[in-house]
This record gives structure tokens, C-alpha cells and sequence, in this order.
């Protein structure tokens, strides 16, 4: 969230008429500069420091330390937002570091020595009165931009946020459902499946027939995809109607890799039901781009009986209590996805919130609604390759970094250089952000491959009005197939260990290959592209990933076009006609590589130490891969990563707590 993006959500919970900052706003004030210096490295815009000061001269008696004072909490609210939290402490004990580490970049020289530590006092003492009461409320009913709840600090809409999802999560544990009268004990132990399925996932199964709201936890590998699969089996076994059961999820990739595997599972069930196949949870939820509005709400809800939601790690605060409103009486709510995976773009760690605090699993308030998944399938720890990546994933989750240094039994390796990478089960390179003698293997082993297999380069596919013919969906498949298979995966788009950078590095060795000109062929036939932004008409997301390849229609010659998956079959559309929505793929940010997964991956850490590198950006890059992990970083870096976990500061646990309670003595 940008600048101007946190200026309209303080906007819109002020609500007061707006007026021109020129006559409060000095840019010649060493503090105001100062200021605008530090917000930068908080990812804040000059906007923000606009809209700190235009807030604060509402309060026109304040002194001027105290209006300093003021402007630096709307700061910090900001920042905290912008980070991801839904409110930040700024008094008593437990405020003392984070408010440090949010004050420091913002209070330089013009504050004096130790201008952070008397910025915080400063602010501890304005709380504490009655001084800023017209920007500062402290009741959650007060309409004020700020809601000072001790110890914590609210923008108005985070705190009425939070009220609403908690409200509707508790209506939906209330709620009355339909039970499964078909279904036997035996069914529901097994389900269905009882050579195939583990204790922990007939668990999660069970969960589901018993009861509204399910919360299924895993780690990668841990076989979230089979208790889908399960969960549809016996929801059909039950005889409920197929188009009655809605699955989504965040990303169009991750939406795809649920239909895919599920296609699969159900063919070798010998099932031929037809099923609504997964979708977006944009597009589930009907959200139109030009009113801004969502079709399906608790007046118009959802014709679903269960809604399946994958990757629910990635659902902002926001964006989950629109799915909940959307809710048809008496339907089931079933979320998977990963804890410890990087949480939501936007504000809000819903899905962790939801689940257990460490030491809560049996006392929790929603305890017997989680289920975690433990083993992995995917990453055999029996396995020499498996393995060496199951016990790198523990390790980094647990931030030890003892990998590094310590001999691993052949489990983990250190390599020397980038020649002795092998793109083989897990290993390190102790090296600053990798040249051309890596990319040049990278494009040999990992990428032309993929773009030559079987001459699909320069084939030219024919796409009539009814889509492609069932043959060419196959080759199709085969070819998505190879151009997943690996991926680069970098903590940012910029700086030279960055996507943008190393997309053009491979792009440019792909043209050589193809003796193709560059300012001629922004794109190549065989490469990987993906969407940046949504695109409504042609029912593309942000996150969708395609491949470049020769298309015929039938009145035009042939052409590159961009073809994606969609509903069992692939779409294209003209190059042309996407713009600036469209980039290419080789490498993609680690957040762009959620609810995706490749046989192999290189991890790119960023030469200096930047905030936005954690221990949950390494952990989710990592689980990203089936067969092989190479990371790239000096022991420095990745030692920074792993010691620095996201702090994601929010009080839906609270809320939910209170809500629950409430409804019990109602």
C-alpha cells in the first residue's frame, strides 16, 4: 500500500471535508524533512507526511511539541499498515522496540540525540490526556481517524474491520447446518479413502461433516491438495449436488493447481461428476472493478452448500469477511493453507490468527475447529533429496541457521562456487548476487529445455471460437508442464538481485539462442509470462502465469499470443492487446510465487540486508519446491533473514474471543 492509497483509508475514516495543507505544511522544516526521509524507508510516500500534518492541525491548541508528537503517531499508524498490521503498540513495555524501530528512520538530526526515545515519551504523554480528543478516541465506537485502545493504536477502519470479521466468523460458528445423513462412521473415518488417506487428514475430513468452520494447517507437501480431494468424494458420496461445492483461491496459479490435481484424483477415482471448478476468490465473489462492489454479500449470498478456500494464508482482513458475508445460511467454510508462510499482501494475518496461539492446541477458541497437518509427502525426510529439503524447511522455520556451517551428514550442501551447483536436492551458494556464469547454466539446464522440447517453440497452434481441439490441449498441458518445472525466486523486483533484472538477463540469452532482435521481440515464443494486474474482460488475475506461443485463429495469420489455463481448457489472447499487464516470468518475487509450486527453484538473496527479507520470505520460497532448493546469499544475508520473522501486531484473536463470549450470554 502506497502513500496515497493509506492517505484515502485515513480519509475515508476522518471524513471531514479536506483542506489545503499549504499553510501547515512546511517542507523547509528540518523535522518535516527529516520526516519525509525516514517514511521512505518505511515505504511511506511524502503523501503520508502530508496527511499526518493536515490531520494533526485539526487539533490547533497543541503545543508545537505536541503536535510533533501527534504528526509522528499518524506516521506510525501508517507504517504499521503498511507493513501489514491492523493496530501497533505505542505504550507501556512491549512498545518500547517496535516504536524504536518505527521512530528511528523519522526522527534524524533535528530531533537531537535520542530524538526517538523522547518522540515516544512525547506520544505516551499525548495518549494519556485528553490533549489531541478530536483525532484520538479511545472507545472502540469513537468516530475518530485514531482509536487508542491500551496498549495499542487503531486506524478507525482496521478496528471496525476487525469487529466485522469477528461478527461474521461468529455467526458462521453459530450457524445450524445441514448434516450428512447419508454418510456412516466408517465413511467419515475413513474418508473414503482409507488406504490412501492419514490420520490427520481423515481428522481434517471429519471436521468438515461435523461441523461450519474448518481450519486445515500444513506445511508444504503435507497433502492439503488429497484432503480436497477427499473432502469433494465425500461431500458427493453424501449426495449433495455438485454445483453446490465452490472452491477458490487467491491466485489464478494457485486456483489452476487445485483444478489439476483434482481433475486427476477424481479421474482415478473413476469419477465423472461434474464439478464447478476452481476460481479466484475475486471472481467467486463476483467483484466488479467498475463500481468496486462485490455481487454476492448476506443479501444476495453465494448458491454454495461449501466453500473450499486454498492458500487461505494470503487472504487479506478484508477480503475474508467479504467471503464470510457472502455465506449462505447453513453453509460449511473449509480453509487451507500454510501458518507459516508469508501472510497477506494487505493488512491482516487472518488465517493465523485463526489458528491456536503456540500452546493453545487444545485450549484455543477454535481449537476443535483446526486440524494441522504434520507429515510430508512431498518432502520424504527417509529421502536423500526429500529429505535434505524437509530438514532445511524445519530448520529456517525454526530461524536456526546452523545449516550454514555445521556438516549435515549429506543432507545439506555447501557449494564453493556456482560451478559446483548441482540443482539437486537442497544447497547453498555463499556468494553475492550470482553473474553471468549462473545464468548461463541456468538458461543451458533449467530453461531451454522447456522452450525446445519437441520443436513447440515454433509450432503454430490453431485456437477456433470453441477452443483449442483436445490434442493440442494435451501438448498444451505438456508444455505448462515443462515451463513450471523451474523457476528463479527473488525477495524484490528491483536492485541487481531483483526479477525485473534478471528476466531481461535470461530474455536477452533466449533471444541470442533464438538469433531473434531485441527491440523487435519484447516477447519469445516458448517463454514465461505472467499478469500484474487484474484484467475483468478477459478473466485474468494478477499472479497468472502463461506461456508465449504461435497462434492461428481462424480469419488472421498466426501470431504470438499469451496462452493461459482456464477450466480445463487454454485461452489466448494478442501480445498486443494485454500492454502493460503482461510481463516475463523466468524469475518472479517470492510473494508472486505463492500458490505455485516447481520441481526446481533458485532462491536470489539480495546483496545488502533490506527489512523487507525474513525468515517467512525464505521459508515460503523454499516450500515452493518439489525436488531441488538453491539459495544464493552470503552467510550474512541469510543469517539477517532467518533472525528477522514478521511481527504482524492485530487483535482479531480478541475480537473473536469477545464476540464468542457475548453470544453466549445473548
Amino acid at each position: 500500500m502506497n502513500g496515497r492509497d493509506h492517505q484515502a483509508v485515513l480519509q475515508q475514516s476522518f471524513r471531514w471535508p479536506s483542506r489545503s495543507v499549504a499553510t501547515s505544511y512546511d517542507e523547509s522544516e528540518p523535522q518535516t524533512r527529516d520526516i519525509e526521509a525516514g517514511a521512505a524507508a518505511l515505504n511511506l510516500s511524502s503523501d503520508a507526511v502530508h496527511l499526518a500534518v493536515e490531520i494533526a492541525s485539526f487539533e490547533p491548541h497543541l503545543s508545537k511539541a505536541q503536535r510533533m508528537a501527534l504528526i509522528l503517531l499518524i506516521m506510525v499508524a501508517l507504517a504499521a499498515s503498511a507493513e501489514g498490521s491492523t493496530r501497533f503498540p505505542i505504550t507501556g513495555p512491549q512498545s518500547i522496540q517496535p516504536m524504536r524501530r518505527l521512530l528511528s528512520p523519522m526522527c534524524g538530526e533535528s530531533f537531537g540525540v535520542d530524538g526517538a526515545e523522547r518522540v515516544r515519551a512525547a506520544i505516551d504523554q499525548l495518549v494519556g490526556s485528553d490533549a489531541a480528543a478530536g483525532v484520538i478516541g479511545t472507545s472502540p465506537n469513537d468516530y475518530k481517524p485514531l482509536i487508542y485502545l491500551v496498549p495499542y493504536v487503531y486506524q478507525h477502519r482496521s478496528l471496525a474491520a476487525e469487529v466485522t470479521l469477528a461478527r461474521r466468523l461468529t455467526a458462521l460458528l453459530n450457524s445450524e447446518i445441514r448434516p450428512f445423513d447419508s454418510i456412516s462412521p466408517r465413511d467419515v473415518a475413513s474418508g473414503g479413502d482409507r488406504n490412501e488417506l492419514s490420520d490427520e487428514q481423515r481428522l481434517a475430513i471429519a471436521r468438515v461433516i461435523a461441523g461450519p468452520l474448518t481450519i486445515i494447517s500444513g506445511g508444504p507437501g503435507t497433502g492439503k491438495t488429497s484432503i480436497i480431494a477427499g473432502i469433494v468424494k465425500m461431500l458427493l458420496r453424501a449426495g449433495l449436488d455438485p454445483k453446490l461445492i465452490a472452491m477458490a483461491a487467491p491466485t489464478g496459479k494457485a486456483a489452476y493447481r487445485i483444478g489439476e490435481s483434482l481433475s486427476h484424483d477424481l479421474r482415478g477415482d473413476g469419477s465423472s461428476v461434474e464439478y464447478q471448478g476452481p476460481v479466484t476468490v475475486h471472481r467467486l465473489l463476483g467483484y466488479s472493478p467498475t463500481t468496486r462492489r462485490f455481487r454476492y454479500h448476506h443479501n444476495n449470498p453465494l448458491s454454495a452448500s461449501v466453500v473450499i478456500l486454498d492458500e487461505a494464508s494470503m487472504l487479506d482482513l478484508e477480503l475474508m469477511s467479504r467471503l464470510l458475508d457472502a455465506l449462505p445460511p447453513g453453509a460449511r467454510l473449509v480453509l487451507l493453507g500454510d501458518a507459516d508462510q508469508l501472510p497477506s499482501v494487505s493488512a491482516g494475518a487472518v488465517f493465523r490468527d485463526l489458528l491456536p496461539a503456540a500452546g493453545e492446541d487444545t485450549s484455543g477458541i477454535l481449537a476443535n475447529n483446526c486440524v494441522r497437518l504434520t507429515h510430508s509427502y512431498r518432502l520424504n525426510a527417509e529421502h536423500d533429496i526429500g529429505g535434505s529439503i524437509f530438514k532445511l524447511t524445519n530448520a529456517i522455520n525454526a530461524g536456526n541457521s546452523s545449516f550454514l556451517t555445521e556438516s549435515n551428514g549429506g543432507t545439506f550442501f555447501k557449494r564453493g562456487s556456482i560451478d559446483e551447483a548441482q540443482f539437486r536436492g537442497a544447497e547453498w551458494i555463499d556468494a553475492q548476487t550470482p553473474e553471468g556464469a549462473f545464468f548461463e547454466r541456468w538458461y543451458s539446464e533449467q530453461v531451454r529445455a522447456a522452450i525446445h522440447l519437441q520443436g513447440w517453440q515454433n509450432r503454430v497452434f490453431s485456437a477456433p471460437e470453441s477452443g483449442f481441439s483436445p490434442p493440442e490441449c494435451r501438448d498444451l498441458a505438456s508444455i505448462f508442464d515443462s515451463v513450471s518445472r523451474a523457476r528463479i525466486l527473488c525477495v524484490t523486483r528491483v536492485f541487481d538481485s531483483g526479477s525485473e533484472r534478471i528476466n531481461d538477463l535470461l530474455h536477452r540469452r533466449a533471444a541470442s539462442d533464438a538469433g531473434l532482435r531485441l527491440e523487435r521481440d519484447k516477447f519469445i515464443a516458448g517463454e514465461p509470462v505472467m499478469v500484474t494486474r487484474n484484467d475483468y474482460e478477459r478473466m485474468l488475475f494478477n499472479g497468472d502465469q502463461g506461456v508465449i506461443l504461435w497462434v492461428k485463429r481462424p480469419t488472421d495469420d498466426a501470431s504470438l499470443m499469451a496462452v493461459f489455463p482456464h477450466n480445463g481448457n487454454f485461452v489466448a489472447f494478442n501480445v498486443a492487446a494485454l500492454k502493460d499487464r503482461l510481463e516475463l516470468c523466468y524469475a518472479m518475487t517470492v510473494h508472486k510465487a505463492q500458490g505455485s509450486e516447481f520441481d526446481s527453484i533458485a532462491l536470489i538473496l539480495p546483496e545488502k540486508d533490506i527489512p523487507i527479507l525474513s525468515r517467512e520470505i525464505i521459508y515460503t520460497a523454499v516450500t515452493r519446491a518439489r525436488r531441488s532448493v538453491t539459495i544464493i546469499g552470503s552467510k550474512k544475508i541469510v543469517e539477517a533473514g532467518l533472525s528477522r520473522k514478521i511481527e504482524r501486531y492485530s487483535g482479531v484473536r480478541e475480537q473473536i474471543a469477545k464476540c464468542l463470549i457475548e453470544s453466549q450470554r445473548a
